[in-house]
């Protein structure tokens, strides 16, 4: 076979592939180049923050507060005697009326003390007959009669009205001590408890009934001591029971003069400006407004640094990150109220942990 100067197939193939992996090597170039022209990766960039640009605007200062409904009245019905229940006329959810009968009590003792109280003054009335017609006889004598006869029979009269006096008291006493078998409910109201059956022997010690007006509901609940000074009667508050999806308006109507040694709480009562229905006992999220300002600075509490006494938020200034001094009015919410170290217009850096003074910066 003759000769050919045409390269082999195989050496065009490595020609191909060199020609292939120089396009691919200059793209490369190109790219980085212009990455490199665009983005300046040597040179230091600004870290991405979340921040807030601070103006001023209206701040609620409000305490929130769990508690729980309880009636305005409330009463625990006990006994003044022991005894046994002979009759139970009301059952726990009944509605009763002032008087209405509750418990009947086991009265046959009293009852024959009555007896013998009202047979012992109706005998002692009539010795008190018998002696005032003695002494009526005595004075009609007159001078007929001796002194010494007619001054004993007005002594008799005189001893004989006093021990029907005496007597009559001892009836009436017990006739009062009867009364307290009968167990009355002292208000209008709701049965909450029942704490007797028919049968049971009681005394003075056990809670018969508890009864209360369901009218007239409030919520019972205490107040941290740290800001129980800030709370007053008067307050207005937002009320969401438990299932219930709108807030509703109430008032503090009580604030307890003293903090409880014990828990550390003052105890305060809020009531719903509008009636409602609702059961005894039921959660109740409360917000007490404590104070509205019209005007002032507000930041998340997240965004503030405290070491010691000193507290601090960073700042954005001129693209770095700044340490700037304040003071807040510090109350238990998620935004409090800046007193000192800032203006309107500053920018604050939300999570001051991810960044250090001096970083450069940007706003998120």
């Amino acid at each position: 076979m003759v000769g050919s100067d045409k390269p082999s197939r195989p050496v065009i193939r490595r020609r191909k592939r060199r020609w292939f992996w120089l396009i691919v090597l200059l793209l490369a170039l190109g790219a980085g180049g212009t990455y490199a022209l665009l983005e300046k990766p040597w040179q230091a960039r600004p870290k991405v923050v979340a921040s807030e640009m601070l103006s001023v605007g209206p701040v609620s200062q409000v305490l929130a507060v769990n508690g729980r409904i309880a009636a305005r009245t409330s009463v625990t019905v006990r006994a003044a005697v022991s005894a046994q229940a002979v009759a139970v006329l009301a059952g726990e959810g009944d509605e009763v009326a002032a008087g209405q009968v509750l418990v009947r009590l086991d009265d046959s003792l009293v009852q024959s003390q009555l007896q013998q109280a009202r047979a012992a003054l109706d005998s002692q009335q009539v010795r008190q007959s018998q002696a005032a017609a003695a002494a009526d006889r005595a004075r009609a004598l007159g001078d007929n009669a001796t002194r010494s006869s007619l001054e004993d029979a007005e002594l008799a009269l005189a001893g004989a009205i006093n021990e029907t006096a005496r007597l009559q008291a001892a009836l009436e006493q017990v006739e009062k001590q009867r009364e307290q078998y009968v167990i009355t409910a002292p208000i209008a109201g709701v049965v909450l408890s029942r704490g007797v059956d028919q049968g049971q022997l009681v005394d003075p010690q056990t809670q018969l009934f508890t009864i209360a007006d369901t009218g007239d509901l409030v919520v019972e609940t205490d107040v941290d001591e740290l800001y129980s000074s800030r709370v007053s009667k008067g307050l207005k508050a937002l009320l969401k029971p438990v299932g219930a999806t709108v807030a509703q308006h109430g008032t503090v109507v009580f604030a307890a003069p003293t903090v409880d040694a014990a828990t550390g709480g003052r105890a305060i009562k809020i009531s719903f400006d509008d009636a409602v229905s609702l059961p005894v006992g039921l959660t109740v999220n409360a917000n007490v407004i404590v104070e509205e300002v019209p005007e002032a600075l507000s930041i998340p509490r997240a965004a503030i640094v405290t070491e010691g006494t000193q507290s601090h938020v960073m700042v954005i200034a001129d693209g770095v990150a700044r340490l700037r001094e304040i003071t807040f009015d510090d109350w238990p919410a998620d935004r409090v109220i800046v007193t000192s170290g800032l203006v309107p217009g500053d920018v604050v850096i939300l999570a001051p942990a991810t960044v250090k003074a001096g970083d450069m910066v940007t706003a998120g």
